[in-house]
């Protein structure tokens, strides 16, 4: 059972200087969150989710971390979480420029900072991460290097709508079958599935896409310590970034753990021994 009395639902108000100011506030769910000690950890982890993800879905992870001493910081990115046309007016610019004032500030605060990506968060963490020699640990989970939901034709079609409309339905179908760990779950996922994950995004997707080439090259041109954890019942995204990032490095600094069983969101899966193995594997990894 997690305690929700020691989560701090907020982060630092300046990581959201000079990006996107959501107009609309966020779900419950979707709440920034920090887990702090009393007597401030020597290190922490900064963990960034994925392309219309929120922070809700990273709770497990979090709280293990912070049972090992560790503070950890969720915050939650510009237009993810609040509304479909507050992520319309987001760009990537704006969800990498949170992460980066994040990393700025916790450099300044803990002797080491380490982070986790969720799926988009994976490329965003070795894009900020990798180059850095300060930053620690990396952990890339359900990692997103690469995308085959859409054929490069139909990425071709959205730039050409994206002028005229912001968003295509998609299809998406709720699932009671996820374990979801955020306090009162799963009171947001109907909204949050009605204002995201049923629609293509014209404007964003392109930048998305750009997103997860920069992650590539970074984890291909820097020797960084990091795990990748792959679940192997997402064939759409995590198999084949994980066949990319495997010819990126080469075979003397693979790390990487596949679960067999898990989906793409290992962190509240349908399979409670596929998220245990996702958790104990980021345990592993960070001690």
């Amino acid at each position: 059972m997690i305690d929700f009395s020691i989560f701090d639902y907020s982060v630092p108000d300046k990581w959201y200087d000079g990006v996107y100011q959501d107009r609309m506030s966020c779900r419950r769910a979707a709440r920034s969150f920090s887990l702090l000690h009393e007597e401030k950890a020597d290190e922490c982890w900064l963990f960034i989710h994925g392309y219309r993800g929120y922070p809700g879905e990273l709770v497990r992870p979090a709280t293990d971390l912070f049972d090992m001493g560790y503070d950890v910081f969720v915050p939650r990115l510009p237009g993810h979480g609040t509304c479909g046309k507050d992520f319309i007016r987001s760009r990537s610019k704006d969800w990498m420029g949170l992460a980066a004032n994040a990393i700025a500030d916790l450099r300044t605060r803990y002797s080491k900072v380490h982070l986790l990506g969720h799926s988009m968060g994976t490329a965003m963490a070795a894009i900020l991460g990798c180059p850095d020699p300060e930053i620690g640990k990396i952990v890339y989970v359900s990692p997103s290097f690469e995308n085959l939901q859409m054929p490069w034709t139909a990425r071709l079609a959205l730039r050409v709508l994206s002028p005229f409309t912001p968003k295509v339905n998609c299809h998406w179908h709720p699932s009671s079958k996820y374990h979801l760990h955020y306090e009162d779950a799963p009171c947001d996922e109907m909204y949050l599935g009605a204002e995201y994950w049923t629609w293509f995004f014209t404007r964003q997707l392109p930048e998305y896409y750009v997103l997860l080439k920069q992650g590539l090259k970074a984890v291909r041109e820097y020797d960084h310590e990091h795990l990748v954890i792959c679940p192997g019942r997402d064939k759409i995204i995590s198999l084949p970034s994980l066949d990319l990032y495997k010819s990126a490095v080469g075979e003397g600094k693979q790390n990487f753990v596949v679960i067999p069983n898990g989906t793409h969101s290992l962190f509240y899966d349908k399979d409670p021994l596929a998220e245990e193995a996702a958790v104990a594997a980021v345990l592993s990894f960070a001690e």
